[in-house]
């Protein structure tokens, strides 16, 4: 099993930003290695579901704006024949659906880059680089959205009130941590 501590995250993506969550009101740190997956299918095909929902262990969901989380795993619909799988706790997750029978799975496990904000302003701060209305009753908690954000695009999953994964191409990740900085300095952002 590779190791998902603290120096893996910063492999993945995010080497100049620790994995520790600093003090303060809006802060920003890396998230550990996770275990990523893309499924691809016509969700009116009754196999693929099956199948899919079998190696994912919980069905995928039809709603394309509210993630299934049921503890360390989520999965988002991003598009219609299209689910982003993650599993906190498991890095060999993404390699495991890849291997599934009877749909497609694609290992996104080194692809992207994860981190964590949290704060009362995290909403205002990602609105400086988004074209998306994120306020809380169209961005509740347990929703997501995949957008345009500063000069990448993210997939933002609302985890909390006033918390939020954010997914980012790896090949970006330094760039738009650049980009967030520079974004936060108005809402007081501390970086781990």
């Amino acid at each position: 099993m590779a190791d998902i501590g603290p120096d893996t995250a910063r492999i993945h993506g995010f080497a100049g930003l620790g994995a520790e969550r600093p003090a303060g009101d809006l802060v920003a740190y890396a998230s550990p290695a996770a275990g990523q997956a893309a499924i691809r299918g016509d969700a009116a095909d009754s196999a693929f579901m099956a199948a899919a929902s079998a190696a994912l262990g919980a069905a995928l969901p039809t709603d394309s704006r509210v993630a299934f989380t049921d503890g360390p795993l989520s999965i988002m619909r991003l598009g219609p024949d299209n689910w982003l799988a993650v599993h906190e706790a498991d890095a060999g997750f993404g390699v495991r659906v890849e291997q599934a029978d009877g749909f497609h799975g694609i290992n996104l496990s080194s692809s992207r880059a994860r981190l964590r904000v949290e704060g009362a302003a995290a909403r205002d701060l990602f609105s400086v680089g988004s074209r998306l209305d994120l306020r809380s009753h169209t961005l509740p908690p347990g929703a997501f959205a995949q957008m345009p954000m500063g000069n990448a695009t993210a997939v933002l999953h609302c985890r909390d009130a006033d918390a939020f994964d954010v997914y980012i191409a790896r090949s970006f990740a330094e760039s738009w941590l650049v980009w967030l900085r520079h974004a936060g300095l108005e809402f007081g952002l501390i970086t781990a």
